[in-house]
């Protein structure tokens, strides 16, 4: 079997731009969340996970301390 990519293999532009904004808010520090998972993709949200950034499942769970994303 072989496996073909495609020269646009990827995420969309707002996956994209999704994963780029929590990447910078949790490089910029402080308590970094999302409501919710931001993107459905696991490995992605893992990753997420390893720099610090929680998922909420309620927005009554955001504190003032928190950038919620």
């Amino acid at each position: 079997m072989s496996v073909l990519v495609a020269k646009s293999a990827g995420f969309c532009f707002g996956v994209s731009r999704a994963v780029e904004t929590v990447e910078k808010a949790a490089q910029e520090g402080g308590r970094v969340v999302t409501l919710g998972p931001i993107i459905h993709n696991r490995h992605q949200v893992g990753r997420f996970g390893q720099m610090g950034v929680q998922v909420l499942s309620d927005p009554r769970e955001a504190t003032r301390d928190m950038t919620v994303i």
